[in-house]
């Protein structure tokens, strides 16, 4: 006779490489007494990965990995630059180039040098 076995359900979360900051801290604080924290964490935006996948990006792509990572939606975004959300998606869609007076203030909002976006 088999009987069957009911066992802890397992947590498998996998998140996608542009999962706000503040979503996998409240995951983490939420969970913690399911993560594995016996391997060292890294921050992906400082690993060699990152670097080769950035390198490949468009500055748009730059652009809305930036704002998502910040966890700026795309008003916030607009209104701190000085230009409509509907602009802001162009850039990163890649229908408009970013000017370089825009590159100036999107490199002052995110700390980054102007060259991310041109």
């Amino acid at each position: 006779m088999s009987v069957p076995v009911k066992t802890p359900r397992m947590l498998n979360l996998k998140f996608k490489s542009n999962t706000p900051v503040r979503v996998l801290r409240e995951v983490r604080t939420q969970y913690s007494q399911y993560i594995d924290d016996s391997e060292e964490i890294l921050e992906y935006g400082k690993t060699e990965t990152h670097e080769q996948v950035s390198s490949g990006m468009t500055p748009g792509e730059k652009l809305r990995e930036l704002r998502i990572v910040t966890g700026r939606t795309l008003q916030v975004l607009a209104d701190e630059i000085g230009v409509t959300p509907q602009r802001v998606n162009a850039y990163e869609a890649g229908r408009y180039g970013i000017s370089k007076a825009i590159a100036r203030k999107l490199a002052a909002v995110f700390g980054v040098s102007v060259s991310v976006f041109i």
